[in-house]
């Protein structure tokens, strides 16, 4: 099983390039308490996705995301009632309210982490990742910033992480 937990983890660490460092954590985590305890991972949307999004690519001028926009900034319902393609219903979260939730159902040693950080709202991001000074430069500041809660918000996804006996 735990080789099991090991592949999953490789072609997670493959496919998400931000969360690096914290799908490496992951299996460390998973690994020292497989034992012991059970460990969660949820993933989940940032409250402030839709906002950055909105902005950087301009959604802001049409006043239907702006609707969309200000009720998910107001308390994280998602209602794409529009034609036009900005997602879907879902719910998202302030990291705070997905602390508090795993706690509440019981899991210990809470951490909240941010998947991209800001990387995400950089227009050039494949140039930068192409380059290998500058993809050491992205991983360093995603790593510095992935679980600083000042900044949590700005990562478009969420990944809460809970152990429970």
């Amino acid at each position: 099983m735990a080789g099991d937990c090991r592949r999953k983890t490789i072609r997670l660490r493959r496919s998400w390039s931000w969360g690096r460092s914290t799908i490496c954590r992951l299996r460390r985590i998973g690994s020292r308490h497989f034992a012991r305890a059970f460990v969660s991972v949820v993933a989940a949307i940032s409250r402030y996705a839709s906002a950055l999004d909105g902005l950087a690519r301009k959604f802001s001028l049409d006043p239907r995301y702006v609707k969309i926009r200000d009720r998910d900034l107001a308390d994280g319902q998602h209602r794409n009632d529009t034609d036009a393609d900005y997602f879907t219903t879902a719910y998202f979260h302030r990291p705070d309210d997905l602390f508090a939730e795993l706690e509440a159902a019981g899991f210990q040693e809470v951490r909240v982490l941010g998947v991209e950080g800001p990387g995400w709202l950089l227009p050039d991001f494949d140039a930068r990742w192409d380059d290998p000074e500058q993809r050491k430069d992205l991983l360093d500041v995603a790593r510095a910033l992935e679980s600083e809660s000042s900044i949590l918000g700005v990562s478009a996804h969420l990944l809460g992480i809970g152990r429970k006996r």
